[in-house]
C-alpha cells in the first residue's frame, strides 16, 4: 500500500474529505515540519526517506491500494535493504533525501532554524545515533 500525506483544510470543519493528497511515501510516515511560508514542508518516513513538498502541487484525494512490496515492522526489523531504494511510481515530492534510519523510534525532522541559515537545511536523528543534515538547495 502507498501511503499518501492528505492535506485538510481547516478552515472547512464541515468537509468530510481531504482537499488534496501528496503521493510519494511507501510507509507510514512519523514526522512533518512546515517551512513557514505557507507552500513547503518535510515529512520522514518509515520508507527511510524524508521529502520535500510543495502543498500547492496537490492532486485529487484518491487511494491507492497497491500492495506493499515488502514487510517489516520498524520496532524490531532492520529496514530490507531491497526496498531502500523503491520509489512511488506517482512520486509529487520536490526532493528526496536518503541516508539516515527509522528503527524502534519515530524519528522526527525540521528544517534549521530561519533566523541563522534561512531554513536551508534539513536535520535528523537517526536509529544510528547520528544527526543528519541535509542541504535543501
Amino acid at each position: 500500500m502507498f501511503y499518501n500525506l492528505q492535506v485538510w483544510d481547516r478552515r472547512c470543519h464541515k468537509r468530510a474529505k481531504p482537499v488534496g493528497v501528496l503521493a510519494g511515501h511507501l510507509d507510514g510516515v512519523t514526522f512533518i515540519d512546515s517551512h513557514g511560508d505557507g507552500h513547503y514542508f518535510i515529512s520522514n518516513c518509515k520508507d527511510q526517506t524524508i521529502k520535500l513538498w510543495d502543498i500547492r502541487k496537490l492532486s485529487s484525494a484518491t487511494e491507492d491500494c497497491t500492495p506493499k512490496a515488502y514487510e517489516w515492522d520498524y520496532r524490531w526489523m532492520t529496514y530490507p535493504s531491497e526496498a531502500r531504494f523503491l520509489k512511488h511510481p506517482y512520486d509529487q515530492s520536490l526532493a528526496t533525501f536518503r541516508g539516515h534510519s527509522v528503527l524502534r523510534t519515530l524519528i522526527r525532522c525540521y528544517f534549521s532554524p530561519m533566523h541563522s541559515t534561512g531554513q536551508r537545511y534539513i536535520y535528523t536523528g537517526s536509529s544510528d545515533q547520528c544527526v543528519y543534515i541535509y542541504d535543501v538547495v
